[in-house]
């Protein structure tokens, strides 16, 4: 049977496709600025907050609204404590992952379906997505698209060469401000709609494979939604084929393309 007969599956491809475009977007600047574990921390973080306004709440919408309270606060935290010469800003990139982490696993743990809710938050169940979903990821990526194509340039120069944007009267910070807070946006509903692995991978794996591969900035820009369109496709009907669950197929799967990136990179350097 072709997997993409099935309603569920094609609503499904649908929100993923849509949510992963506007990560993958996203996860160029990030990429470029070599801040790319943040987007761990910040995953974490709206995992947290999701799982405290589920489990503890006890109301689904509540689970969207901290998730998006802790990951600002965690991007405050962030940008102060990385100012300080005491520790390198990674030390508190990785503090805050651990605490996200460690947090929302204590949280679930007095949870009265805390495995359940494990899994969903952690591994995401895209098979499970519905037309709201897609609605949901379709505005995500409309917004992400729009924004990133009014402010390219401005962000480019930023996140590629901030030295020189600020030395030429860029005001960085507020820039910064406005990139980051549709980045929490976005990776606060990401984790709602395909959870934090497939979120994550999403935001870092098809630029990374990108930077590896393409030498133009402009065509970065086209090659990673499209990367991230195809590895999915491939990976829902492989996950389908083998009968495994998908949004972690679909991750292991991105793993593997920037592996094959870096190997085509070797070849092709010889």
């Amino acid at each position: 049977m072709n997997a993409f007969a099935l309603p569920f599956m094609r609503t499904a491809l649908a929100a993923s496709v849509l949510t992963g475009t506007a990560l993958s977007l996203l996860g160029i600047f990030l990429t470029a600025r070599r801040v790319a574990f943040s987007g761990l921390a910040v995953s974490q973080l709206a995992a947290l907050g999701t799982v405290v306004g589920i489990s503890l709440l006890d109301f689904h919408r509540g689970g969207g609204g901290l998730a998006l309270v802790f990951v600002g606060l965690g991007m405050y935290l962030l940008s102060r404590l990385s100012k300080t010469r005491t520790a390198p800003s990674e030390a508190w990139v990785a503090a805050l992952y651990v605490l996200g982490a460690g947090a929302a696993v204590l949280v679930l743990a007095k949870a009265p379906r805390g495995e359940s809710e494990t899994l969903g938050v952690f591994f995401g169940n895209v098979l499970s997505l519905t037309p709201t979903e897609v609605g949901e990821s379709l505005a995500l990526a409309l917004s992400v698209i729009v924004l990133t194509s009014v402010w390219f340039r401005r962000w480019l120069w930023i996140f590629f060469d901030p030295v020189s944007a600020e030395v030429s009267g860029i005001a960085v910070e507020r820039w910064n401000f406005l990139f980051y807070a549709l980045f929490a946006v976005a990776m606060t509903l990401a984790i709602h709609i395909v959870g934090v692995l497939l979120g994550f991978a999403y935001l870092i794996l098809p630029a990374t494979a990108g930077f590896v591969l393409v030498r133009r900035v402009r065509s970065l820009f086209f090659f990673v939604p499209v990367l991230t369109a195809l590895v999915t496709v491939l990976g829902f009907a492989g996950s389908f084929r083998f009968d495994l669950p998908t949004g972690p197929f679909v991750a292991v799967l991105l793993v593997g393309t920037v592996l094959l990136a870096k190997g085509v990179a070797v070849v092709r350097g010889r």
